[in-house]
């Protein structure tokens, strides 16, 4: 959680959800995410907000695309990445932000993107603010010491990641094994295309029709973390199971789609009165 978020003062009531656009805008149906959060929460205000870059120009630009370069995880063995970037990846970064490159394809770590986003935008505690992005996050988990892939990063900001769908759960142990097989035997590309599509049914994959439901699921929690600093939940048919596998994430984000009944009476009560709980 960063720091920012007490440096202001505190309401009890939560006002607005406002949920920021990607960089890359191809994330299809956020309204349907705005709609899905509206209806739980009717008392509060969601809106749809321009990629952070868009509000942004000059030398805010400028800044913004150095302490991006800064954010990258080089070490996934270091809990904080300490180097200076190279002028090649702050300008990389410049492009990402003028639309002239895409993101993807890096690593940034979750936490210092927090404190990036939560210095430009000021967080606090009557908004639950919501930056949905194209890059990939991770945190650090002291369990193994080293960084992990996440699909969200709950704290003030909430950073939910697109690409971290597809990449943070793992792939069933099966998939793993057959592609470690046909890569032994020499396979071309055509046979592990096609054993992706085998398996298509048991995670979620780039372009995917199914990733804007799993969105729902993220932003939800990150509400919920706002309202309770609590959003994970040990049931896997429940929204806000914290999973790890990407058979789980289908499992809690769509084929269930629901809440297990203590969370959905949290949300129920939350619903008609959004008051934090912390």
């Amino acid at each position: 959680m960063s720091h920012t978020s007490t440096s202001r003062a505190r309401s009890r009531v939560l006002r607005s959800i406002e949920l920021f656009r990607p960089e890359n805008r191809e994330l299809r149906n956020l309204s349907s995410v705005r709609s899905y959060l509206g209806s739980l929460f009717p008392s509060v205000k969601v809106q749809l907000r321009p990629p952070i870059a868009e509000t942004l120009d000059g030398d805010l630009l400028d800044s913004l695309a150095s302490s991006l370069a800064s954010a990258r995880v080089k070490d996934p063995t270091m809990p904080r990445q300490k180097f200076e970037p190279m002028y090649g990846e702050i300008d990389y970064e410049r492009r990402v932000l003028d639309g002239e490159a895409r993101a993807g394809g890096l690593v940034y770590d979750g936490r210092a993107l927090e404190d990036v986003f939560s210095r430009l935008l000021k967080p606090s505690t009557d908004q639950a603010l919501i930056v949905i992005t194209d890059r990939l996050i991770s945190t650090f988990s002291t369990d193994d010491v080293r960084h992990h892939l996440r699909t969200v990063v709950c704290g003030f900001p909430n950073i939910v990641s697109v690409p971290g769908i597809v990449e943070a759960p793992a792939r069933p142990r099966e998939y793993y094994l057959m592609r470690q097989e046909l890569e032994v035997q020499g396979a071309g590309q055509l046979r592990l295309e096609q054993l992706k599509r085998s398996f298509k049914d048991r995670f979620m994959d780039y372009g995917d029709s199914r990733t804007i439901e799993v969105v729902k699921g993220l932003a939800l929690q990150a509400v919920f973390f706002h309202f309770t600093l609590d959003p994970f939940c040990g049931n896997r048919d429940c929204r806000f199971f914290n999973a790890h596998w990407q058979e789980d994430l289908i499992r809690s984000q769509i084929e269930s789609g629901g809440l297990c009944k203590r969370h959905a009476r949290a949300i129920k009560a939350l619903g008609a009165r959004p008051e934090l709980e912390w």
